[in-house]
């Protein structure tokens, strides 16, 4: 893909993350920008992603010696949980100032600071040496490349010879109409979102072994519904910040989200994958 698609594509991601999206997330959502895994009937949507985190930390094997990149951070959320949990080096890349600025502010008041670093990256170009890290990490991040082969690439090109590679990322089923993937996207401003198949012929095309792909498709419109929720909940106090046609328009895109979810049109994955020994 061109140089100048994946630019434009960054920048406009950029954009939506550095402006009225983020008094969304940091009110709404939280530090932790993920979908949600109940532990246990009733648990609340914090409880839920948390539960995500340790899921994904207990399937990569993590431990001390383990250097970790966690590509698309957010606010540093699960970067702090992965470095006081286990102890790993963590060093957490975001395209967006606002989550940069915020997930240093919070690293500096953790007890795993010493472990932790948050920087400006392009997990199109991630700028660190072959075989740099044992673990690339991402949360539904992925979604917003416009050249997933090359992120992919990427990622195999900076993990050391039998390293992991997990994510999660948001899918778009194949037999999606276009109408409805159009605005799909359009909520994110991102240009093509992939399905179960997608990812898991591209991980193998570029050379991993996939040891595991998980549908959780399940769980993303009582994520997204909550998020709508609280959303409605504090309609007011985000209109005065980000005034009232931004807050409605985004109720009615995260509705549409809920719907297609429900309707099957979009899912929910987590993937293992390890570059061959």
């Amino acid at each position: 893909m061109a140089r100048d698609v994946i630019s434009e594509n960054v920048s406009t991601t950029q954009a939506y993350y550095d402006g009225p999206a983020s008094e969304i997330y940091k009110n709404i959502w939280g530090d932790n920008l993920h979908m949600g895994i109940p532990p246990r009937e009733g648990a609340s949507l914090q409880e839920a992603m948390d539960n995500t985190n340790t899921i994904m930390a207990e399937a990569a094997n993590l431990t001390p010696d383990v250097r970790v990149i966690d590509l698309g951070c957010g606010y540093g959320s699960t970067a702090r949980y992965i470095a006081s949990k286990y102890g790993c080096e963590v060093i957490g890349q975001t395209i967006s100032n606002e989550e940069l600025k915020l997930a240093r502010e919070r690293a500096g008041t953790s007890d795993a600071r010493h472990l932790l670093t948050f920087e400006w990256g392009d997990f199109h170009n991630i700028e660190y040496p072959d075989a740099s890290f044992d673990v690339v990490w991402s949360q539904e991040a992925f979604l917003h490349g416009a050249d997933k082969n090359k992120i992919l690439s990427e990622c195999y090109r900076v993990l050391k010879p039998g390293g992991t590679l997990i994510f999660s990322d948001i899918l778009v089923r194949r037999d999606t109409p276009r109408a409805d993937r159009e605005r799909i996207y359009a909520r994110l401003s991102t240009v093509d979102i992939w399905d179960f198949p997608d990812y898991e012929e591209g991980l193998k095309q570029h050379g991993f072994d996939v040891l595991k792909a998980e549908d959780h498709s399940q769980y993303v419109a009582p994520t997204y519904g909550g998020v709508v929720s609280k959303v409605r909940e504090n309609r007011s106090e985000l209109i005065e910040r980000i005034g009232d046609e931004t807050v409605d328009k985004t109720i009615a895109a995260l509705d549409f989200w809920v719907e297609s979810a429900n309707a099957g049109k979009v899912g929910w994955g987590i993937f293992l994958a390890k570059k061959p020994s």
